[in-house]
């Protein structure tokens, strides 16, 4: 399956729909991993007209723009694309009175409640806004990854696990990593992935 997954950075905000539709011509879905507006997600949704699934990060803009046409997957909702199972994760660790911040026990009962949610099931795909804990995370606490997310890795089993919240220099810029045969990948700004699932 071709994804477009985005977070972070509304790098694509600037391209004309008629520059979008020819680069993302053969897409399938569209991933947001949180921090990017609601306005953002409706032109990329609009422009493509390719279902889109996202997580909220620990900043939302645009609050008030409704997006109801997308579907979120906060709080360790699940849903099937096509067959995939997805299950997503919102927010960061705790560092004001924000909404969508967590510590590690918040996560770790959302990790539990999805796995019970998913009928005690792997699922193919999770996307979450903080990477997993020691993986491709920032040095500072606010862009720490949770380590709940590794007990989510064993239960659920992800091929794929996709994130934002890291900031690189660019969107060219790739980090990955690999966990338990799980693929972990920070899709900060955009990256169009072509994930197999077989």
């Amino acid at each position: 399956m071709k994804i477009l997954a985005v977070s972070d950075e509304a790098t694509l905000e600037r391209y004309s729909p008629e520059t979008l539709k020819e680069m993302f011509k053969d897409i399938e879905l569209i991933v947001s991993c949180g921090d990017v507006s609601n306005r953002y997600l409706d032109y990329l949704f609009t422009v493509l007209n390719k279902e889109c699934i996202y997580v909220n990060g620990n900043h939302i803009y645009a609050q008030d723009h409704d997006i109801s046409f997308c579907k979120n997957l906060d709080f360790g909702e699940n849903y099937t694309v096509k067959g995939i199972k997805i299950v997503g994760f919102d927010g960061s660790h705790i560092y004001s009175r924000g909404n969508h911040q967590y510590s590690e026990k918040d996560v770790f009962f959302m990790v539990m409640k999805s796995y019970l949610k998913t009928m005690f099931k792997t699922v193919d795909l999770v996307i979450s806004h903080s990477p997993v804990g020691g993986i491709n995370e920032g040095d500072d606490p606010i862009h720490k990854g949770f380590n709940s997310y590794r007990k989510a890795i064993d239960l659920l089993k992800p091929k794929y696990w996709l994130h934002g919240h890291v900031h690189l220099k660019s969107h060219h810029e790739i980090k990955e990593a690999e966990l338990e045969n799980t693929k972990i990948i920070n899709v900060f700004g955009y990256k169009v992935l072509d994930l197999d699932f077989s």
